[in-house]
């Protein structure tokens, strides 16, 4: 849940008749907004809950300080003094909506209009949310603004572990740690892929046995194939998946990618169970917190699933293949690996995975599975963040998952997990504005998140809706 801080802004100490005089309609208003946010939001109310001078402001951004406050909300119920807003929007260190009301008994348009105002002039940053809390839309407005800051101030102080580099040349995979650092307080851990190895190859044989027994009885099938995928493939594709789970223990990493191919593809085993696994809500293990794992190490891919994943409130996310576009069907198909969420978007694992088919895979000298699954029904939101000579921007879009049955993939790919989406935007405008082959995608419509989310983070955004 979104942690805010609420700070009230009434009338100040100087006019104490008009202050009493409007209280009641104050009172009336305040009470109207926490019972519309206290079920959505986590609220942090400073003890001094209205902020009339300049000493109860200092008060309560001492008191915000002390507390993990992911955004504010400064709510102005009445006409109350601009200056003071302004010094607020200066002290308070996190990003912060402006919101009045719209009762006629209240003269808050005034001081609304007033405050957001002087904090322009001044060049401030906030959301300006126009409009009354009770009316449904205005309420998401500000509701999206706060999942934005709350993934903007979850990045932050994050590690990326990248396992391996850029992957068969694909360099809108790869990324400028520095930049990374300045704009989204994400740092970059560099790990050679044979560390996956060298981890794989201690696991417990025991936990190993633990996860064979475990995926024999909930996967809907192990096709094995001799030469292709057998017991030892089987097995490194576990041992593969654990040593990652551990690595990120040991070095704290937040989000991973894995190049994967050629070198693992073929010299150990290919990692789409890892990619599988790492995603999903749930292992042999228990539940457990989706982590972002991205194929062929695509940074800039995991950090758009990252901040997906935060946006959403938790959910998997996932990176697709852009595999053909016509007349408004997008077929997206992953070379191998995605969550098993995706495939019935359900909180039982055990109906996800039914459905997760692993197949011998037709790439890698290795050997082993990639995981075969239609995905779900329903509405998905994609993202990219690209860069346009060196400077970022999110090209955003959604999209209508269409059901497919099994056999279908024959269509496209026997063994990718495949979803055949329904756009709103043509083939030809899509085409123009997205510069990479892989998008990245979440169930939900959360389009306004992500606008949102750029904004904060002064990023360029291109809406395909």
């Amino acid at each position: 849940m979104n942690n805010i801080a609420l700070l009230v802004f009434p009338e100040g100490h100087s006019r104490e008749d008009v202050y009493q005089k409007r209280k009641p309609a104050q009172d009336r208003e305040v009470a109207k907004l926490l019972d519309e946010l206290e079920s959505e939001v986590s609220l942090f109310i400073p003890s001094q809950k209205e902020i009339r001078d300049r000493t109860d402001l200092l008060g309560a951004i001492k008191e915000i300080h002390g507390q993990d406050i992911d955004g504010c909300l400064i709510y102005i119920p009445t006409f109350t003094s601009a200056s003071e807003v302004g010094m607020a929007l200066r002290l308070i260190h996190r990003p912060c909506a402006i919101m009045g009301n719209d009762a006629h008994d209240t003269v808050s348009k005034v001081g609304f209009f007033a405050a957001t105002g002087a904090a322009r002039q001044a060049g401030l940053n906030f959301r300006k949310i126009v409009g009354d809390i009770s009316d449904k839309s205005v309420k998401a407005d500000l509701l999206s603004f706060f999942r934005a800051a709350t993934a903007e101030k979850r990045l932050l102080g994050q590690t990326y572990g990248l396992f391996g580099g850029r992957a068969l040349g694909i360099s809108t995979g790869t990324a400028d740690s520095a930049q990374w650092l300045k704009i989204f307080g994400v740092d970059t851990h560099h790990l050679d892929q044979y560390e996956i190895i060298h981890a794989a190859e201690v696991i417990e044989v025991q936990r190993v046995n633990t996860y064979k027994e475990w995926m024999s009885q909930n996967y809907g099938a192990l096709c094995f194939q001799p030469g292709r995928f057998e017991d030892e493939h089987f097995s490194r594709m576990i041992r593969s998946y654990l040593a990652v789970k551990d690595l990120a223990k040991e070095y704290k990493l937040d989000f991973v990618g894995i190049k994967c191919q050629p070198e693992l593809s073929n010299g150990y085993v290919v990692q789409c169970l890892a990619v599988q696994l790492l995603g999903d809500p749930y292992d042999a293990e228990g539940p457990k917190e989706p982590m972002v794992c991205s194929c062929e190490a695509d940074a800039d891919g995991a950090l758009t699933m990252q901040i997906m994943k935060y946006i959403s409130g938790g959910m998997p996310t996932a990176l697709q293949d852009i595999y053909s576009y016509d007349d408004h069907i997008l077929v997206l198909a992953n070379c191998g690996s995605n969550p098993s969420y995706f495939s019935k978007r359900s909180k039982e694992a055990k109906e996800n995975l039914s459905q997760v088919y692993l197949q011998p895979h037709d790439f890698g000298q290795a050997g082993g599975a990639s995981t075969q699954f239609n995905f779900a029904p329903g509405v998905c939101t994609y993202a990219r963040l690209i860069r346009n000579d060196l400077s970022y921007k999110m090209v955003i879009t959604k999209g209508e998952v269409l059901e497919q049955k099994r056999e279908d993939l024959y269509k496209y790919s026997w063994f990718r997990p495949t979803s055949v989406v329904k756009m709103g935007v043509d083939y030809r405008r899509f085409g123009n504005y997205f510069d990479c082959n892989h998008v990245h995608c979440v169930y939900g419509d959360y389009v306004q998140e992500l606008v949102e989310f750029c904004m904060l983070k002064n990023i360029d955004y291109e809406l395909l809706v």
